[in-house]
């Protein structure tokens, strides 16, 4: 593992990126909450505590809180932000120990409104009860207060006329909460107990996630797995349960404080054991908690390292006990954290340095040195051995700390000394297996079998989630048990490796438009994406079939083959590109590309093409039999030049500037002038 800790000012600021380290708390604080300067900075003056840059939430806030984002998290599913003013509608929020103000954009309100009222069948919050206030609308349940600031009485009251053909129930405060209204609050309450915390924290931070929602989309939802609720983050199209602030590597001052579990604070030196003994029997010493944990964390046990691993468990349970790091134990514990040591294997995050970092390296230089040495091995150089102890230090408080946070729920596994460790269960909703191995050597995998889904026919029927390797076999195992809380959502956001098809593809209308394709697309080719390979297409495709001929073709020659082959310039493209593709016994497969049934094969697999990309291919493709590509190519440049540019922009939901538009009207006929043309494109954006 390599992990360098830098002395940024202040020092809780370690494990924040290198482009974010020099923010100061305002801006910092604006990052989570969306506030303006102004409103920030008069904020965090009323903060006794600027270690905290977001103030906790009572435990009755925090209550009220959890069931509000619940509730808007079912009720807007997968969505783009830029669609609706900010992730859930909220354009920023600031939020205090016993109120939560939020400023939503003004065209969401209806959609607010129908999230949140009650209804006996169905979502929403039942005991919710609002007030107009001089700043706008207060939402109270049980001791939570959420203002919506800037929305007058009148508006409130136009909003909720507007909804009240579906029977919604949202009622002033003056009406008494119901009989079996009072039960279903109590229910709801009861369901998001344990996650309850996590979720106010998370949405108290709800900015945080504009800089993971890098394909445009927010998706936030809460899946079951053994018994245990979890909130997932699925932004980028990949499951994940770290927390915001810990998959963004976010500095201590933006992490939440929270409450200890009802249990009591996690003992570091028993919870090493315990995983340890479990799974590696055969292993010596285990009567001794610092000899265990040099043994999880990969460790020699010299007696150097076992000092060093004693005193990373004083530290950590030190750590644990504190209220302000309660959050270690949120979202399947510390074991995700160390999960990001194989660079990139969890949503391209780096190791975030744990809290306690600062406290555990704070030994003399030649105590660091030592250490280091039996790491790094012989080095003159005392500054690299110095850095390499820091480093072992901080890693044997990470494995401590994913020990003692495992949850109390896990999965029963088989452990045999020759076969490794080994865990099975029926995937929930589906007739499948989630099986999980950790071997002998610390290679643990995580997978789906049995599946029965037609893509994976000829793949053995399995999807992988996870496979990495870890310091120890026992640290495999805490590895696997974390990454199975997402593979057991990961399905519909798993596509096969040849045609980049979803798994489950998603429900499409049935007539979709290109900008409705567009929104709800995980990847879209773009024009100049597209541009930039043009002359390179054309030197590999002598010849190509119309849309009506078939994009893709199982090779007439090799019947046994169950592959399919590129033959429409359409086909090339997403071959190229990695892009979804139709089979050939889809009606996708004999459309062009702006045709309702290529639109819907696209929506179904969360793919899409840019307006200009939809025209160009359109034309090229209508050319039924072979045609060379120049032919293919003039026609494409022929419906781009022969069509209103403007109108055609229109149908992009994204911004289409002034660049991208003179590389679409320059776009030359002669295919040997292509390469040229893209450099001259290049040279002008830069």
């Amino acid at each position: 593992m390599t992990l360098t800790l830098t002395p940024y000012t202040p020092r809780q600021q370690w494990g924040l990126r290198s482009t974010d380290a020099a923010l100061p708390p305002t801006a910092l604080r604006q990052m989570a909450t969306g506030e303006t300067e102004e409103t920030a900075r008069i904020e965090l003056a009323e903060l006794a505590d600027l270690q905290r840059l977001i103030p906790t939430a009572t435990a009755e806030q925090a209550c009220g809180e959890a069931q509000i984002l619940h509730a808007l998290m079912h009720a807007y599913g997968r969505h783009r932000s830029t669609l609706t003013g900010g992730p859930l509608g909220i354009r920023s929020l600031t939020p205090r120990p016993t109120e939560l103000v939020v400023r939503i954009a003004p065209s969401q309100l209806p959609r607010w409104i129908d999230a949140l009222a009650y209804r006996s069948e169905g979502p929403g919050v039942a005991g919710l009860r609002w007030a107009p206030h001089r700043d706008g609308i207060v939402l109270t349940l049980a001791g939570m207060t959420l203002s919506l600031e800037g929305i007058d009485e009148t508006t409130w009251r136009q909003a909720l006329a507007q909804r009240s053909a579906d029977h919604a129930s949202l009622m002033p405060h003056w009406i008494p909460v119901i009989v079996d209204e009072a039960e279903r609050a109590a229910s709801q309450e009861t369901d998001l107990a344990g996650i309850a915390d996590h979720l106010s924290a998370t949405l108290r931070r709800i900015r945080l996630v504009d800089a993971l929602a890098r394909n445009g989309h927010v998706n936030l939802f809460t899946t079951r797995h053994l018994g245990s609720l979890h909130l997932i983050e699925a932004c980028e199209g990949t499951p994940t349960v770290l927390p915001l602030w810990t998959s963004r590597s976010l500095p201590l001052a933006l992490w939440p404080a929270g409450r200890i579990p009802a249990q009591g604070p996690a003992d570091p030196h028993a919870a090493v054991l315990d995983i340890v003994t479990a799974v590696e029997p055969s292993v010596a010493a285990h009567d001794h908690a610092a000899l265990a944990l040099c043994h999880l964390a990969g460790n020699r046990p010299d007696p150097v390292l076992v000092q060093a691993a004693e005193h990373a468990l004083a530290v950590a349970a030190r750590i644990l006990a504190d209220p302000a790091h309660a959050s270690l134990y949120d979202a399947g514990g510390w074991a995700g954290s160390c999960r990001t040591y194989p660079e990139g294997s969890v949503h391209g995050a780096d190791p975030c340095i744990p809290p306690g970092a600062e406290e555990v390296t704070d030994l003399p230089d030649a105590d660091l040195v030592r250490i280091g040495a039996h790491t790094l091995g012989g080095s003159p150089d005392d500054s690299r051995l110095l850095c390499a102890g820091q480093d072992e230090l901080v890693h044997l408080l990470d494995w401590a700390l994913a020990a003692a946070t495992r949850p109390r729920t896990r999965p029963s596994w088989t452990c045999d000394d020759l076969l490794g460790a080994r865990s099975t269960r029926p995937l929930p909703g589906r007739d499948g297996t989630l099986e999980l191995t950790a071997s002998g050597t610390g290679v643990y995998r995580v997978h789906l079998e049995s599946l029965g889904l037609t893509d994976l026919a000829g793949e053995e029927d399995t999807v992988e989630w996870e496979r990495e390797a870890a310091p120890s076999q026992a640290a495999a195992v805490l590895l696997a048990e974390h990454a199975a809380i997402e593979a057991s959502v990961c399905l519909p956001f798993q596509r096969e490796h040849r045609k980049q098809r979803l798994l489950l593809p998603a429900p499409v209308p049935a007539e979709p438009t290109i900008r409705t394709v567009l929104a709800g697309a995980d990847y879209v080719l773009g024009f100049a994406a597209f541009a930039s390979v043009l002359a390179q297409l054309g030197q590999r495709v002598d010849s190509a079939q119309g849309a009506a001929d078939g994009h893709w073709q199982i090779d007439p020659t090799s019947p046994d083959d169950p592959n399919d082959y590129p033959r429409s310039l359409t086909a090339h493209v997403s071959d190229w590109f990695e892009l979804s593709s139709p089979h050939p016994v889809e009606e996708a497969n004999g459309a062009p590309v702006d045709s309702s049934a290529y639109l819907r094969h696209l929506a179904a697999h969360r793919t899409a093409l840019d307006p200009f990309v939809t025209r160009y291919l359109a034309a090229a493709d209508r050319l039924t039999g072979p045609h060379t590509f120049e032919e293919r190519h003039l026609a494409g440049v022929a419906a781009l030049r022969s069509t209103d540019l403007a109108a055609l922009a229109c149908q992009d939901l994204r911004p289409v500037r002034a660049p991208l538009r003179r590389l679409v009207r320059s776009i030359p006929q002669d295919p040997a002038h292509l390469a040229a043309w893209y450099e001259d494109h290049l040279t002008a954006s830069s």
